[in-house]
């Protein structure tokens, strides 16, 4: 089963409600952390790939997630980069298995949160001069190499 991925605006003002949707096989991150679709769907499928293919760096898949999202080696690091908290107003989610019936009760779906537009480049430190298509070709190369970087 392929990864199915979305993003849409939080409907609920209560951070716990949406925390108990996370599990290895379903990843919720908050919007800013992602520079539009291609992006979400690779990190989606490089995950999935790096734990068929053993050289995964956390346990479970939504972890991997948020790894690729961010380029990052650590979770914690990752976590804070691009985890949910109280000041999360949309989110991005990854699903690896079946899709929790009542999550779309909490969310609207809105692809318009992850659009590159919205994405603060200055992390990555990305020269802004550049067209919004090569920044973020330039997002997604530096967080594909995440597993052939050295330790």
């Amino acid at each position: 089963m392929r990864p199915e991925t979305g993003c849409g605006r939080l409907q609920i003002s209560e951070i716990r409600d949406i925390l108990s949707f996370i599990s290895p096989d379903f990843a919720i991150v908050d919007s800013n952390s992602v520079c539009g679709a291609l992006h979400l769907n690779q990190a989606a499928e490089l995950s999935l790939l790096a734990h068929e293919g053993g050289y995964n760096l956390s346990k479970d898949k939504s972890t991997e997630v948020l790894l690729y999202l961010t380029g990052q080696r650590q979770i914690s690091k990752a976590l804070k980069l691009a985890g949910i908290n109280q000041s999360t107003e949309s989110v991005a989610w990854v699903s690896f298995s079946k899709f929790p019936k009542d999550f779309l009760r909490i969310v609207e779906i809105d692809k318009e949160v992850i659009s590159p537009s919205k994405f603060s480049f200055s992390r990555f430190d990305v020269d802004q001069d550049l067209s919004l298509e090569i920044k973020q070709k330039i997002i997604i190369t530096k967080t594909a190499i995440l597993s052939v970087q050295s330790r």
